[in-house]
């Protein structure tokens, strides 16, 4: 009994920190649907420094719920109450009653999901919210479904070509999502071009999922991530601004670590029954 204590002690331990870096998927499924919406961020402006986002009913007080984020950064989904929210970003740490850098105002339907995703390219080179939604319905039996989102401004445009030379991109300029292209289930290669600038990824495809490639710049050369769309998802954690609210220290937590909790719960638990019971 001693001997299994402490592996599994570490064994919680790893899990937690996994589970909060977004390591281990959740496996219970499902997907938006009556009374529910899901919406997630992106921040695709390779010259803006990292930012805290601002989420809020429509007319009530902002509340941060992501600090620091950074070029590249997509956060995880999280579940609203259908209805018109307001969107802020401000640079990072800079006061809640500072002027925004961005500000917008989006309409979310139940039974979607949506990814609000921010560029460079407003009036004068600027920050602009695209909300795009996010493809629910199944792929043809066989097949799992990608498209690309091109966040590479000095690198465009883009174009990502999958296996055979099938075109997921074709000349996508910066801040555009493309349509979903259907792909066989399967590891592919996938080439990367913008003009003399060529790189190469893989991308996992899963029958039944829906991908998004995000493209982002890294110097002189293209990086590719794939980051999975609303139907393959686990049920997301509820956002919780729809009462409104201040950007108090609690409230300002990042959302997405709390879906980690009821299996934090259930591994304590385990440990628990394989501890001796004198606990020495």
């Amino acid at each position: 009994m001693r001997s299994l204590t402490v592996p599994l002690r570490h064994a919680v331990v790893l899990a937690v920190v996994l589970l909060l870096l977004g390591g281990v998927p959740l496996t219970a499924h499902a997907a938006p649907g009556a009374g529910v919406g899901w919406i997630r961020v992106g921040h695709l402006s390779p010259k803006v420094p990292p930012v805290d986002i601002y989420f809020a009913a429509f007319g009530k007080a902002e509340k941060a719920v992501i600090r620091k984020a950074g070029y590249g950064a997509v956060t995880p989904y999280s579940s609203v109450i259908p209805g018109a929210y307001t969107v802020s970003m401000r640079p990072a740490d800079a006061a809640a009653s500072s002027p925004p850098a961005l500000s917008a105002t989006i309409e979310l339907k139940e039974a979607s999901a949506y990814s609000l995703l921010v560029f460079a390219n407003g009036p004068g080179g600027g920050l602009q919210g695209d909300l795009v939604q996010d493809d629910l319905t199944a792929p043809a039996a066989g097949n799992g479904r990608v498209r690309v989102v091109q966040g590479s401004a000095a690198l465009a445009p883009v174009s990502v070509n999958g296996p055979d030379g099938k075109a997921v991109a074709n000349a996508a300029a910066y801040g555009v999502t493309t349509p979903y292209t259907n792909l066989p289930e399967g590891r592919w290669p996938l080439k990367l071009t913008a003009g003399a600038a060529s790189s190469e990824s893989t991308v996992d495809v899963k029958a039944g999922a829906t991908t998004s490639l995000l493209v982002t710049e890294n110097g002189a050369a293209l990086k590719a991530e794939a980051i999975a769309d609303g139907a393959t998802l686990p049920d997301p954690p509820k956002l919780g601004v729809e009462t409104g609210g201040g950007g108090t220290a609690s409230e300002s937590l990042p959302w997405w670590p709390f879906a980690a909790l009821p299996v934090l719960a259930g591994l304590v638990a385990l440990l628990m029954r394989r501890r001796p019971a004198h606990g020495g």
